[in-house]
């Protein structure tokens, strides 16, 4: 299906709901994070990665959590002093450092993504499967445009 033209109206109310979608995802999504882990939601978008890979290194931690490497070091840094990661050079490369989590570092990430997938949970029970199912699709669809838009400048 063609996607049709959109008004100004309708461009503004869209833009505006995504607004507040996005913004009402973030606060969700930190809310809680000091007391749940001790994470802040930037610390939380780093670690998350390595809850499925032991050690990865500085680069890609960045680039999952779309932040550049000097940021990521310093957050890591902090990480590391806090006793939640710890940081090591490669063998083959000693130009590149690879991260991982402490227990204490993993205890506090699972709670964090366990609360978060509750708090998701209790959210997304309040639409029909049939909403459900079509909400999946329609955020899909949106994110691939948003991909897009970010890739073509």
């Amino acid at each position: 299906m063609k996607p049709s033209a959109l008004s100004d109206t309708e461009a503004d109310e869209i833009g505006q709901a995504a607004d507040e979608l996005f913004f009402a995802m973030r606060k969700a999504r930190s809310a809680g994070a000091d007391q749940d882990g001790g994470l802040s939601l930037p610390q939380l978008t780093l670690l998350e990665p390595l809850a499925a890979e032991a050690e990865l290194p500085v680069g890609r931690l960045a680039a999952a959590a779309d932040v550049t490497i000097p940021t990521a070091t310093r957050m890591l840094q902090q990480l590391e002093a806090a006793g939640a990661v710890t940081r090591r050079r490669h063998p083959d490369d000693e130009r590149k450092v690879l991260v991982g989590l402490t227990a204490d570092g993993v205890t506090r990430l699972n709670r964090l993504m366990s609360r978060r997938r509750e708090r998701q949970a209790r959210a997304f029970a309040e639409f029909t499967p049939a909403e459900r199912r079509q909400l999946v699709a329609l955020l899909g669809r949106l994110t691939g445009v948003m991909k897009e838009f970010r890739e073509s400048g």
